[in-house]
C-alpha cells in the first residue's frame, strides 16, 4: 500500500529484521482516520510481503528527509528490547537455563499496556545453566598468578540492568543459541513468534550450492579479520576483584594480545564463556563476508533460509573455493529480485 523505493528488506539469525526505502515527502503528513500520523516513530509497522511467503514485519524507528524523498527504516521486533531497563522485581537466579530468562526479559517488555506486540517466545530449553552463589573466590595459578574474583547470581534489577537487549544478546552469546523472528497473517492480525534454537536453528543443506560465476555473480567480498593470539578480558570489579579471563592458542606469528572491557561480565565463569568465542574470531586471514547470490537450479530461493549452512565452491581470483559458509542474513532488493548474504565460515 506503500509507493516505497530504493527498498532492501533483510532477514537474519541472532538479529532483527529491517525494512529500508524512501517515499514521496508528502508522505510525512499522511494522517489515519483519527487524525493521528500514519507514518510515525514506534507508532507504525512496515510490512513487506511477497507471494507463498510469510511477511517481513518491521517497527519504524527511523524517519528523515533528504530533499523530496522521506527516508523510512524499521527494525525488527527483537530490536525493541535494546536501551529499555528491566523494571521489574530485582531477580536474583542460580543454576537458571538462559532460554528461560529471555522468556522472563520478554514477559517482563510485554507486561505494560502500550507494547502491543504480542511475541509468543519458543518453549526451547537448554542444558546450559547460568548463575552462582554469591562467594569470593581466590587460588594462585601454576605460574604463581594470584587470582581473586566474586561469583553471583545472574542478575536482573533496576539499579544495574540498562539495556534488556544487551542481555538477550549477551544470553545468545555466551550458551549460546540462536534466535529468529517469524511473523504471519491471522485474519486481519499479525502473530509474532520468537523462534530458539540451542545450540543452532539452521542446518546444512547438501542439495544447495553457491557457484562463483553460476549463481554467485561476483567474487565474494572479503574481510580481513584482526589478529590476537591472546585474549584478555576484564569485567566487573576493581584492583585485584576486578573479573578477567585469560585465554590463549598455540600460533606460529608473533605473540598479540587483545584487551576487552565488559562491565557486564561479574563472575569470571560467565567471563571464560565469553572470551572463547571471542578469541576464535582473532585468527587473523581473509574471510568471505559477503555473497551476490541469484535464483538457480543450484540454490533456489526457498530452499535455504538465515541460519542455514551452504557449499561454495570456485575460482575466486585469490583461490580456489570449496567450503562451507553459514548465512547470517539475506538482504533482498524487490526491484532486482538479487540478494546479498552476510556469512561466515561454518
Amino acid at each position: 500500500d506503500l509507493p516505497l523505493t530504493e527498498v532492501e528488506v533483510t532477514t537474519a539469525c541472532n538479529a532483527p529484521a529491517s525494512i529500508n526505502g524512501t517515499l514521496p515527502i508528502e508522505f510525512a503528513a499522511l494522517k489515519n482516520k483519527d487524525g493521528s500520523l500514519a507514518i510515525r516513530k514506534w507508532g507504525s509497522l512496515l510490512v513487506a510481503e511477497e507471494d507463498g511467503r510469510d511477511p517481513i514485519v518491521g517497527i519504524v524507528d527511523n524517519l528523515s528527509i533528504e530533499g523530496e524523498q522521506l527516508v523510512i527504516e524499521a527494525g525488527g521486533f527483537t530490536m525493541y528490547p535494546t536501551g529499555l531497563p528491566w523494571l521489574g522485581e530485582d531477580f536474583a537466579g542460580i543454576k537458571v537455563d538462559p532460554m528461560a530468562m529471555v522468556r522472563k526479559v520478554w514477559a517482563h517488555l510485554q507486561s505494560y499496556d502500550d507494547v502491543g506486540l504480542g511475541v509468543a517466545v519458543d518453549s526451547t530449553t537448554s542444558p546450559v545453566r547460568i548463575g552462582e552463589p554469591e562467594r569470593d573466590v581466590s587460588f594462585e595459578t601454576s605460574a604463581g598468578e594470584s587470582v581473586e574474583f566474586e561469583t553471583g547470581p545472574f542478575r536482573l534489577a533496576r539499579w544495574d540492568t540498562e539495556d534488556l537487549g544487551k542481555v538477550l544478546d549477551d544470553l545468545a552469546t555466551d550458551t549460546p543459541f540462536q534466535y529468529m523472528e517469524h511473523s504471519w497473517w491471522d485474519g486481519e492480525d499479525l502473530r509474532h513468534r520468537l523462534q530458539l534454537g540451542y545450540p543452532t536453528i539452521g542446518v546444512r543443506r547438501p542439495n544447495a550450492t553457491f557457484e562463483i560465476g553460476v549463481n554467485v555473480t561476483a567474487n565474494p567480498i572479503l574481510d580481513e579479520t584482526d589478529y590476537a593470539s591472546e585474549l584478555l578480558l576484564t569485567g566487573a570489579g576493581e584492583g585485584r576483584k576486578k573479573v578477567a579471563a585469560h585465554q590463549t592458542r598455540k600460533s606460529n606469528r608473533m605473540r598479540r594480545v587483545q584487551v576487552i572491557a565488559d562491565s557486564s561480565l561479574r563472575s569470571r565463569k560467565t567471563a571464560q564463556a565469553a572470551a572463547r568465542p571471542l578469541l576464535a574470531r582473532l585468527r587473523g586471514g581473509w574471510v568471505i563476508e559477503s555473497l551476490d547470490v541469484v535464483d538457480h537450479d543450484l540454490a533456489p530461493f526457498g530452499t535455504f533460509g538465515v541460519g542455514d549452512e551452504v557449499r561454495v565452491v570456485g575460482d575466486a581470483g585469490w583461490a580456489d573455493l570449496d567450503m562451507w559458509v553459514r548465512v547470517l542474513t539475506i538482504t533482498q532488493s524487490p526491484t532486482t529480485g538479487a540478494r546479498n548474504l552476510k556469512v561466515e565460515e561454518a
